[in-house]
């Protein structure tokens, strides 16, 4: 007959081992884990080598014989690698030298493919598949993610910092087309849901406006968001508007967002830092105000729309 003493030492072996095997599980799981994002990161590392030991100095055009379009042959090399290539994004408040930058035919495509169509977490960053590259939209939009080893877009958040915008106030993105100088006038947090804004998604991704009334709205509402203003960057109605969008952690699908003008034809890109301030009265959506644990007074402010 079993006793009660052997059940319960029956019980607990079992009970033991049972923890055993969950412990085990979950070490494999995060050392395959580890290890292939480890594997990622120095796939990635070494793309971004190779790219950039690739002589961009070259300053010769060609024209497509397909387009009839005028190409910087300086990227005929990248866009041999990948004909999705548009151009190079340099960001120096991030430390990257230049990142390659493509556009496929819907915003999906390379959350999770590599430049040379690998699978990968780090993705490429893309411009928005409605965007016209050449020409530039009013507002041409560049997604990438957020990585934790600051890669991609991993240090734009540098950009909440007044300090930081100050020392570095411009972006350079050069296309296959053009070489193109940017002035930073905002940054700020959006949301990925309409529901973490009471029901509103701000419309900051909008290639287009329907008028110039409406685009001028559209940028006092960017500047309400921005942690920080400055005159110096005047915006007027046909000026070209570059945004670079990424994941932000301050809440779940929070977006940080970076956004420039173009510099105009014969413009300096000199940057007078000294007239930004910092917004001391800055719009968040109602998830960040959730997460801080504070009041929104914006909660029933006008919400900007497009029509």
């Amino acid at each position: 007959m079993v006793t009660k003493k052997e059940v319960e030492k029956s019980v607990k072996n079992t009970l033991r081992k049972v923890i055993i095997g969950i412990s085990l599980i979950v070490f494999i799981t995060c050392t395959v884990y580890i290890v292939d994002y480890a594997i990622d990161n120095w796939k990635n590392k070494q793309l971004q080598n190779e790219t950039d030991n690739i002589d961009h100095s070259n300053t010769e055009t060609t024209v497509d014989e397909d387009t009839g379009d005028v190409i910087l042959d300086k990227y005929s090399a990248l866009l041999k690698m990948n004909d999705d290539f548009v151009g190079k994004l340099v960001i120096d408040a991030t430390g990257e030298s230049g990142i390659n930058v493509v556009q496929g035919n819907d915003n999906y495509k390379y959350l999770n493919t590599g430049f040379k169509g690998e699978n990968t977490r780090y993705g490429t960053l893309f411009v928005d598949y409605r965007n016209n590259i050449k020409d530039f939209d009013t507002n041409t939009i560049i997604y990438g993610h957020n990585m934790r080893d600051g890669s991609q877009l991993g240090a734009l958040s540098l950009y909440s910092d007044i300090e930081n915008y100050r020392n570095f106030p411009t972006i350079k993105f050069d296309t296959i087309y053009k070489n193109t100088e940017w002035k930073i006038f905002a940054a700020f947090i959006s949301n990925g849901k309409a529901a973490q804004d009471n029901g509103y998604q701000f419309p900051y991704i909008t290639p287009n406006f329907s008028s110039d009334e409406k685009f001028l709205e559209f940028i006092e509402e960017v500047k309400s968001r921005s942690y920080y203003t400055n005159e110096a960057v005047d915006i007027v109605p046909g000026d070209k508007i570059l945004t670079i969008s990424t994941c932000d952690t301050v809440f779940e699908d929070a977006r940080f967002v970076v956004m420039a003008r173009l510099v105009r034809d014969g413009e300096s890109a000199e940057v007078d830092t000294s007239r930004a301030v910092k917004n001391e009265n800055q719009r968040f959506p109602q998830a960040w105000y959730n997460a801080k644990g504070k009041s929104n007074p914006f909660k029933k402010a006008k919400k900007f729309t497009l029509d």
